[in-house]
């Protein structure tokens, strides 16, 4: 299997391929033969779910969420645990 970007008319929804349906090489086909391939194409509802479900937001400071890689340095060269913002005091 080979991952490559499907052609620029590929599931477009402005500009003159708006409502015309290509298969991910560029090439016009039927609406019958593009909803009958669209799962194997694009995302499913079922994709999509379970991408959300691996993602969990982590707000504590110095942490990182395990779908994003921690950078080498924070902003300015700071440490990556830096408080940029901290709470007003109550």
């Amino acid at each position: 299997m080979a991952l490559r970007l499907p052609h620029r008319r590929f599931h477009r929804s402005v500009g003159p391929c708006a409502g015309l349906f290509f298969d991910p090489g560029g090439k016009l086909i039927s609406e019958a033969e593009f909803k009958a391939r669209e799962s194997e194409w694009l995302p499913t509802a079922e994709d999509r779910a379970f991408v959300k479900s691996l993602m969990h937001p982590v707000v504590d400071p110095g942490k990182m969420a395990s779908w994003v890689a921690a950078p080498a340095k924070g902003i300015n060269g700071m440490p990556v645990g830096f408080e940029y913002v901290r709470p007003p005091d109550a």
